[in-house]
């Protein structure tokens, strides 16, 4: 993605590999831990490469928004990659789960981008800024992701 801004994230959750997989590609759970999603709902068809859900977001940006996704790796229990099909932004992102022990290693990669020439020139001045602000908020879905596996 080129002017994109990319970030990472990991976190240590105490639940086994496939757990914590089947977790994350629960569409219905995702707005327990995803900030920003009021709801979600899944397209009828069995997960994997190709699926399709929508991720509904609103209060963050004082407004309501769609994000049509679509999975493009589904590699259970290690990677689960999907990409914004149609929305008001660009982005992909990757789940990549690690096995420690009885524990699992989860790190969140998110790459963004623009959608329009403004958004481009933005992107281009504000990158480093823009990085660190989504790195936090990376940081802070995977707190939440772990404290909704421990509850």
């Amino acid at each position: 993605m080129r002017y994109s801004v990319k970030t990472t994230a990991s976190i240590v959750i105490q639940h086994p590999i496939a757990a914590v997989f089947a977790f994350i590609t629960d569409v219905e759970a995702m707005p327990r831990w995803m900030a920003g999603v009021a709801s979600a709902c899944s397209h009828p068809v069995e997960m994997g490469v190709g699926a399709r859900y929508t991720l509904a977001y609103s209060g963050e940006w004082l407004f309501h928004v769609d994000v049509l996704i679509e999975v493009t790796e589904y590699e259970p229990p290690r990677l689960f990659s999907t990409w914004a099909a149609r929305g008001p932004f660009s982005f992909e992102g990757s789940m990549e789960l690690r096995e420690v022990g009885q524990t699992t290693e989860v790190t969140n990669i998110v790459e963004a981008g623009p959608d329009s020439l403004a958004t481009r020139f933005l992107l281009s001045l504000l990158g480093p800024v823009l990085r660190r602000a989504w790195t936090r908020r990376l940081v802070r879905e995977l707190e939440q992701l772990r404290a909704v596996m421990d509850s």
